[in-house]
């Protein structure tokens, strides 16, 4: 395992302690208030706002007691234990962009940076790096699409998606609400998923060879 330089070590010393809190504030907050909402216990607004800065509040405390030790072991975390952190993040920022993907297709992205400069610190070989990002790419392009397609056939439910396609299209509402609006979802959700295997492996493997032997750095039978 390759020691961090000091620019990778500010930069994950950066996103971890970000994110750590960011995560458990939200994750307090989108616990409270449906709780709340669906009169689960009885939370009053403010209720929701104290839980939810709770766990900010929570989030650095972890961060101060464990963040100088977790930046040495950013690329040694278990790739199962990473795969739940990005299912929280892409959670996170379907919600942020109002369900639009482009949220997701960034932390993709991050996360082929991600397997790629875990694979060159680890200095595994070309075949395991390979198969590793070929799965990495596969799970963030499943995770896009699962919920995009979630997105897609909730929006045919709303009135003013169906009557844009009738604009666009020029079909009926009841065909743009049935199996064309759900064919042209499915359609848009696969090239999604391609956009996205391929925006995480080419992040990756481009980062995977920009730490490895100095000059050019065969992978896969190409030149980066």
């Amino acid at each position: 395992m390759h020691i961090l330089t000091k620019t990778e070590t500010i930069a994950v010393g950066l996103v971890v302690g970000i994110l750590c809190p960011l995560l458990s504030f939200i994750f307090f907050w989108w616990v409270a208030a449906p709780l709340s909402i669906y009169q689960v216990l009885p939370i009053p607004e403010s209720g929701i706002a104290a839980a939810a800065f709770t766990g900010l509040g929570l989030g650095i405390l972890i961060d101060a007691r464990y963040l100088g030790s977790w930046i040495p072991q950013f690329y040694s975390v278990e790739l199962r234990v990473m795969a739940l952190v990005y299912l929280g993040c892409s959670l996170v920022a379907v919600a942020s962009f109002m369900g639009l993907p482009l949220g997701n297709l960034v932390l993709g992205t991050l996360a082929g940076v991600y397997v790629g400069r875990r694979e060159s610190h680890a200095a595994s070989s070309q075949a395991s790096a390979l198969k590793t990002i070929h799965k990495t790419s596969l799970f963030t392009a499943l995770v896009t699409g699962a919920e995009a397609l979630a997105i897609g056939l909730l929006a045919l439910g709303e009135d003013w998606v169906i009557e844009e396609l009738e604009g666009i299209i020029g079909v009926s509402s009841s065909v743009a609400a049935g199996w064309f609006g759900i064919g042209l979802v499915v359609v848009l959700c696969a090239a999604l998923m391609i956009v996205q295997f391929w925006c995480t492996s080419t992040t990756a493997r481009i980062s995977r060879g920009l730490s490895g032997r100095r000059g050019s750095t065969e992978f896969d039978g190409h030149t980066l």
